[in-house]
């Protein structure tokens, strides 16, 4: 589908052949491919890309292919009409010299699109988003080099301590900073490593001197907490519920037990009864050490 898209630009500005494409399938091809080589990029500079400013720059040239490649340089659009051309051209059939005398007129038929696809083609035709994948790298070193010299700072929750108390509490905090939460030592999920197309969001929050994990940064590692109670994967619910509704521990399920905003080091097995169905109804996520 994606060649056919390039064929179609390539048809469009060369105005040699008319290649009609699903316009709908196209958009959701090449809007896959630019979210996984986006997820790529943030991995690579290991910073958060905001989903709706990839998604917002992507409709925005998505939108301006056509008019990106044909107002682009002459060696792009030279690259970009001479396989189309040569593509177009497969479709008219060779003729002995006697037939051509007869009739002039040529007939252009059916045939084969190549197998081996021009590596050169497809990369001047997608050029513009060479662009934008080039936007995004640069928004995510320029976010990198802000949290390099804008570190993130501690927050400090209570409202009632004094100043004094405050002062010590945020000298703590800082001597935390570099430790893991019990949350992120129990379940493995690191917050400081998670990347990848999401908002951006604060790690931890500092309260009298403590670390915990924020509630953003629990729900996007994947777990969410039952009724005060349990912490437990998101992926995990479904067996959970089907555990309770069939009275079988038919897989092996582990949650950690959460008491007030401490998350107990040992995970437990699921039984049926570990659960009741109003735990399972009230789910929530809050700030944990």
């Amino acid at each position: 589908m994606l060649f056919e898209f390039c064929m179609s630009i390539g048809g469009q500005i060369s105005k040699t052949q008319i290649v009609r494409v699903h316009t709908e399938l196209v958009h959701a091809d090449v809007l896959v491919v630019y979210l996984s080589l986006v997820g790529l990029l943030s991995s690579l500079f290991r910073e958060r890309i905001d989903p709706s400013v990839a998604i917002f720059l992507f409709e925005v040239i998505y939108s301006k292919h056509l008019s990106l490649v044909a107002s682009a340089s002459a060696v792009i659009r030279k690259e970009v009409v001479k396989y189309s051309d040569i593509v177009f051209r497969l479709g008219v059939p060779k003729v002995s010299s006697a037939v051509a005398k007869m009739a002039p007129l040529r007939l252009w038929t059916a045939f084969q699109i190549p197998l081996a696809k021009d590596g050169t083609f497809l990369l001047a035709s997608f050029f513009p988003y060479a662009i934008l994948l080039s936007i995004i790298a640069g928004f995510a070193l320029l976010h990198k080099i802000y949290r390099h010299f804008y570190p993130e700072k501690n927050r400090q929750r209570s409202s009632v301590m004094s100043r004094e108390r405050s002062s010590i509490s945020e000298k703590t905090a800082f001597d935390l900073k570099g430790n893991l939460t019990n949350f992120e030592i129990s379940t493995g999920a690191e917050l400081q490593t998670r990347f990848g197309i999401i908002s951006d969001y604060s790690n931890y929050v500092y309260f009298k001197g403590m670390k915990f994990a924020s509630a953003d940064g629990v729900y996007c590692s994947g777990y969410v907490i039952a009724n005060g109670k349990m912490l437990v994967s998101i992926k995990h619910l479904l067996s959970v519920v089907m555990i309770k509704a069939t009275r079988s521990r038919f897989a092996n399920v582990y949650v950690y037990e959460v008491e007030g905003n401490t998350v107990k080091d040992t995970a437990r097995l699921v039984y049926p009864e570990t659960f009741t169905w109003s735990d399972l109804w009230h789910l929530n996520v809050t700030v944990l050490l």
